[in-house]
C-alpha cells in the first residue's frame, strides 16, 4: 500500500478559530481530494510548512482538518523541524525526509503526492530529488478560482494561474540549483 504525502499550500490572510478556516481554499481542495481518495487506514505524512503569521503552521492545521474528515487515517505531522524562516517546496521535501529518517519511517516504498495542480510538476521534481519514491502526483484546484480568494499575502500569485505558472517555472530553476548544492554538500 502506498503512503500519501500532502504538500502544504498556504493559509488564509488572517487567523481564525477552526483549523479548516485557516487553510487557503487551495489547500482545502488538496486535503478534501486526499480524504476522498485515500485507502482506509493509510498513512498520510503532511510536509512541514509555514505559519504565515498564524499561531500554528500549515502542517498542523492540515493534520487537524484531515483527521476530522478521515479519523481512520494515520496522519503524521512533523513537529519542531523547521530549519529556516520560510520553507519552500524543496525544503518541504528535504525537511520531511530528515524527519522521516529521525522517526525511523525512512525509506518509504511508494508515495502518492497531493498538491495544488500548478504546483504538481515542481513538487514531483523536488520530492524525487530528495529520493522519495513518487509513483503518482494528484494535482487539485478549487472549483472556482478568483483573485478574491483568501490566502496569505506572500502567496498572492495562487489567485492568478498564469502568474503562478511563471512563478513555478522560475522557482523550479532556483530550487534545482539548491538541490545540486544540497546533494554535493552531503547535508541530511
Amino acid at each position: 500500500m502506498a503512503d500519501y504525502i500532502i504538500v502544504t499550500e498556504g493559509l488564509t490572510a488572517t487567523e481564525a478559530t477552526a483549523a479548516v478556516d485557516n487553510l487557503s481554499p487551495y489547500f482545502k481542495a488538496v486535503i478534501c481530494q486526499l480524504a476522498a481518495d485515500a485507502e482506509p487506514n493509510s498513512r498520510v505524512f503532511v510536509a512541514p510548512g509555514n505559519p504565515f503569521g498564524h499561531s500554528q503552521s500549515e502542517e498542523d492545521y492540515a493534520g487537524e482538518f484531515l483527521q476530522q474528515l478521515r479519523p481512520d487515517l494515520q496522519v503524521l505531522v512533523p513537529q519542531n523541524v523547521r530549519d529556516k524562516t520560510y520553507l519552500d517546496t524543496f525544503d518541504n521535501a528535504r525537511v520531511l525526509r530528515y524527519w522521516l529518517k529521525q522517526e525511523k519511517y525512512w525509506h518509504l516504498e511508494s508515495v502518492i503526492l497531493y498538491c495544488n495542480k500548478p504546483h504538481s510538476f515542481r513538487s514531483r521534481i523536488m520530492f524525487k530529488s530528495c529520493d522519495f519514491p513518487v509513483q503518482k502526483v494528484v494535482g487539485c484546484r478549487p472549483e472556482k478560482v478568483d483573485n478574491s480568494m483568501a490566502i496569505a499575502p506572500r502567496l498572492w500569485f495562487y489567485n492568478y494561474p498564469p502568474i503562478q505558472f511563471l512563478y513555478e517555472l522560475a522557482t523550479l530553476v532556483y530550487d534545482a540549483g539548491r538541490v545540486i548544492i544540497w546533494k554535493v554538500s552531503g547535508s541530511p
